[in-house]
């Protein structure tokens, strides 16, 4: 079983991806802001409590098996979440697009993508865009217009240089380690609740 059961029935979900700074104020009230990196998807999950212990025990002891040092995958594809990575676009498929990448945060549509009017978009700001099914995962930063062939991601590009195929919306997949695991009790005869959330960070 693995971490994917967790987000399939997840409560809540929490997902941050901004970029990490380092600010200092001097006495005269002036911010400086650097930006010290490590730009990672980071997903925090509530598992609810109530569940039967005779139900969840398979599954918590695989899960406590991967423990904090396994990496495994999780998506937004169940039925309940797809609308979390939804695509936004216009293009009646997103199969067979194509993109290459030099440097910098922003990709070039190279294949696909066509068969757009005016008023239409290939890309909506928020959709979920992965460089080949072992790539990394992107949000697109700015919508991308029928006539543009160019996205600008939320971060910059951690691939090489080189072509893609990308992958949208629903079927983008994250590889991750749990950082933090809860500790689980066992209260009413035969429910399990959790101490806290589980933590997912994006493994690079």
């Amino acid at each position: 079983m693995s971490f994917q059961t967790i987000i399939d029935n997840a409560q809540s979900i929490s997902i941050a991806k901004r970029k990490k700074v380092a600010q200092t104020q001097a006495r005269d009230g002036t911010v400086k802001t650097t930006s010290i990196g490590g730009q990672v998807w980071e997903f925090r999950v509530r598992y609810p409590d109530g569940p039967r212990w005779t139900d969840l025990r398979q599954s918590i002891e695989t899960w406590e098996a991967k423990d904090r040092v396994n990496t495994d995958t999780i998506q937004f594809n169940n039925a309940n979440h797809s609308w979390i990575s939804k695509y936004q676009g216009d293009l009646a498929s997103t199969s067979g697009i194509t993109v290459s990448f030099s440097s910098g945060n922003t990709l070039t549509i190279t294949a696909g993508a066509t068969g757009l009017t005016t008023g239409q978009f290939k890309f909506r700001a928020g959709d979920f865009i992965q460089l080949g099914s072992s790539g990394a995962v992107y949000s697109v930063a700015a919508n991308v217009a029928h006539n543009s062939t160019t996205i600008t991601t939320h971060r910059p590009i951690r691939e090489s240089a080189g072509s893609y195929n990308l992958i949208v919306g629903p079927a983008v997949t994250w590889t991750v380690y749990c950082v933090e695991f809860p500790n689980w009790t066992l209260f009413a005869r035969d429910q399990v609740s959790w101490s806290g959330d589980f933590v997912f960070v994006e493994a690079i």
